[in-house]
C-alpha cells in the first residue's frame, strides 16, 4: 500500500496507527489456514495468517520440528522514488495445546530480516519493524480458567524500538533481528493462579508490522525473508510424573550407605 508524500517521522506513525485500525475489519476476508502442528510435547492448533495489506500469504505455511514452529516469509515493505510510504502488516494466529502429562513454561518468538536505506542521509529516510503479542492462557493443569489476558511487544536489534534511520544506519545489507520471550509460569504466578505443573492451553495472536519511509532520491526497504525467519518455541518439559520419578531417585541415592 504505497502513497507518494512528504512525511516525516511523526506523520509516518500517524498514518501507521491509522492504518491497523482501518484495516481491521478487512482481516477475514485474506485469512489463510493452515490447520494444526503437532510437535514433540505440544500441538500448535488451527494456525491462521491474514492481513490487512496484502491479498497474498505473508507468513506463509510453517513447518515444524520439536517443539518449533517456523515460518519463511516474503514480508516487505519498499519506498522509492519521488518519496514515499509502505507499508505491510499480518496477523499470525494459533492456539498452543499441550500433550497429556506435558505443560508449557514459557513461549519464545525470534525472527530475522535484513533492510537498505540509499541515497542522501537524513533521519526521515527510515523503515521499522514492529510485533505485538495478544495472548490469552486458557487452562491450568487441565482445568479450564477465567482467561489471564495480556499484551506486551517484541524488542528488536540492532534498534530495540524496531526504528532504523537512514541518519544512524546507511546502505545495503544491514541485518535486523527481534525476540520475544512469554514465561508463562510468571504469568500465571503475577495473576495470582495457583498450579501444580502449569499452564496447559493458550491462544496467541501476532500482530506484525513493517513500514519504509523514503524522500526523494532515497530507497528504504526493509524485510523479513530469511529461512526460518520466524520461529515460535515451547521448550519441552518433562511429564510429571518423571518429576516424581527423578527426585525419588535422588533421595534413594543420597540415602543409600554402603554396607560394611
Amino acid at each position: 500500500m504505497k502513497s507518494d508524500l512528504s512525511t516525516t517521522r511523526s506523520l509516518s506513525l500517524g498514518l501507521l496507527g491509522v492504518l491497523f485500525f482501518t484495516t481491521q475489519a478487512s482481516f477475514a476476508a485474506t485469512t489463510n489456514l493452515y490447520g494444526n502442528y503437532v510437535g514433540t510435547s505440544v500441538t500448535y492448533a488451527n494456525v491462521r495468517e491474514s492481513s490487512g495489506t496484502d491479498g497474498l500469504p505473508l507468513f506463509g505455511a510453517p513447518g515444524i520440528s520439536g517443539n518449533t514452529l517456523t515460518f519463511d516469509p516474503t514480508f516487505t515493505a519498499n519506498a522509492a522514488g519521488a518519496g514515499g510510504l509502505d507499508i505491510t502488516d499480518g496477523q499470525l494466529n494459533m492456539g498452543i495445546v499441550a500433550a497429556p502429562g506435558n505443560v508449557i513454561p514459557s513461549v519464545n518468538f525470534a525472527e530475522l530480516g535484513d533492510f537498505h536505506l540509499l541515497g542522501p542521509m537524513s533521519a526521515n529516510t527510515f523503515v521499522e519493524v514492529s510485533a505485538t503479542f495478544f495472548i490469552r492462557i486458557l487452562k491450568v493443569d487441565g482445568v479450564s480458567i477465567n482467561p489471564v489476558v495480556l499484551t506486551d511487544k517484541m524488542t528488536f536489534a540492532p534498534s530495540a524500538n524496531g526504528h532504523f534511520d537512514h541518519a544512524t544506519f546507511s546502505g545495503l545489507g544491514n541485518f535486523w533481528s527481534g525476540s520475544f520471550n512469554f514465561d508463562v509460569n510468571n504469568a500465571l504466578t503475577l495473576a495470582g493462579i495457583h498450579f501444580i505443573n502449569g499452564a496447559t492451553e493458550l491462544s496467541i495472536g501476532l500482530d506484525n508490522t513493517l513500514a519504509a519511509v523514503s524522500e526523494a532520491g532515497t530507497v528504504a526497504f526493509i524485510a523479513k525473508k530469511i529461512s526460518d525467519a520466524v520461529t515460535i518455541t515451547v521448550p519441552q518439559v518433562p511429564e510429571p510424573s518423571i518429576f516424581a520419578l527423578t527426585l525419588c531417585g535422588a533421595g534413594f541415592l543420597f540415602t543409600r550407605r554402603p554396607r560394611r
